[in-house]
């Protein structure tokens, strides 16, 4: 019994804990980027976890999610270049989340007081866009 509790332990750790390949490709080429000071963060809540965009001061970013607040399911990177009121992101290996499938361009916008960046092809509807939590 003692081994089968182990067992089912490890295995949904595994199940849980594993990345899809091209997450590890890109985490991979990103390692350098990630000791660059960060620039702005920006958050997106959903029912089970968090969609997270940091801007790093490099002109590179990190886009991931994290499932119930510990398991990262995903994981993008590239470069951004920032214009009046929009950043425009230029993803490593054409890797997307589909927070960015219809536009690689997100808005600066305030909405009830709040910062938020909102992709250039969509409203403001069902949380389509995330909240700057610090610049």
């Amino acid at each position: 019994m003692r081994y089968l509790l182990i067992t089912l332990c490890f295995l949904v750790l595994l199940s849980c804990g594993s990345m899809d390949k091209m997450d590890r490709k890109v985490r991979r080429n990103d390692f350098f980027n990630r000791f660059s000071k960060t620039e702005l963060t920006a958050l997106k809540g959903w029912k089970m976890g968090d969609d997270i965009l940091i801007l790093r001061k490099n002109n590179t970013f990190r886009y991931y999610s994290k499932v119930v607040g510990v398991v990262n399911s995903g994981y993008y990177a590239g470069t951004y270049k920032t214009f009046n009121d929009s950043i425009s992101f230029s993803f490593s290996k054409n890797h997307k989340p589909s927070f960015f499938v219809t536009s690689d361009t997100l808005i600066i916008e305030t909405k009830d007081g709040w910062d938020v960046l909102r992709n250039s092809k969509t409203e403001f509807v069902n949380g389509h866009y995330l909240v700057v939590q610090k610049k």
